[in-house]
């Protein structure tokens, strides 16, 4: 599957990415989408800025240049990119009703590729803040908008797995079964950041698709 293309110039490209393509070259050898902005998008070097896990999908940036690259990474480094998704949890009724804030002390455990989410500080931990509002509910799962206000590894998938409440198709952090589609139930949703060159102020929206979604999004 391709990734959608929601803006692309000189200085920045923002695009979909779908679910199973790496954000950044792995040892897989699979396809990233840096790989992909540079193959079908020819301009200036592409750099990282930001990662979105392999099994989630949705949008995500990527500078042309170092100078672009180091102005984009000073806004996520300084939140001054607005980041939400949508989640389908399960277990919700853990949560606290209608919306809350989750903040958790996370550990990065790299030869296993997860994080651990403890209460209180623990050597090594990092605080994670995100906040989180319900805006439906089925029989067995919950949709979520989360805003994330740190860029922890795994964070949404951990904290949420942290109080009971994994994503949906995450058997990595307790999920009860797979996705028909596979991947997980996370999505980037909204970016709003400002163009590393002209400082304008620029939205993008994307809406997640698959039968996981069906019941939620109608």
């Amino acid at each position: 599957m391709e990734p959608k293309v929601h803006f692309a110039d000189r200085a920045l490209v923002v695009l979909e990415k779908p679910v199973g393509m790496p954000s950044q070259p792995d040892p897989s050898g699979t396809l990233s989408v840096l790989d992909w902005v540079a193959r079908n998008l020819p301009g200036g070097k592409v750099h990282p800025v930001q990662r979105l896990d392999r099994p989630a999908g949705g949008l995500i940036a990527v500078a042309r240049g170092r100078a672009s690259a180091r102005e984009l990474f000073r806004q996520f480094r300084e939140r001054q990119v607005e980041k939400r998704y949508l989640a389908l949890v399960e277990g919700f009724e853990a949560l606290p009703a209608g919306e809350g804030r989750l903040e958790h002390h996370l550990v990065r455990e790299g030869r296993r590729n997860l994080s651990r989410a403890h209460d209180q500080p623990v050597p090594g931990s990092h605080p994670g803040l995100l906040e989180f509002r319900v805006l439906k509910t089925g029989k067995t799962r919950a949709l979520l908008e989360v805003r994330l206000l740190t860029g922890r590894h795994h964070q949404i998938r951990v904290q949420f797995a942290h109080l009971g409440c994994p994503l949906a198709g995450d058997l990595k952090y307790g999920a009860s079964s797979a996705l028909r589609q596979g991947g997980i139930a996370l999505f980037a949703c909204h970016l709003g950041l400002r163009h590393p060159l002209s400082a304008g102020w620029l939205e993008f929206q994307a809406r997640p698709t698959g039968r996981a979604w069906e019941p939620f999004l109608d």
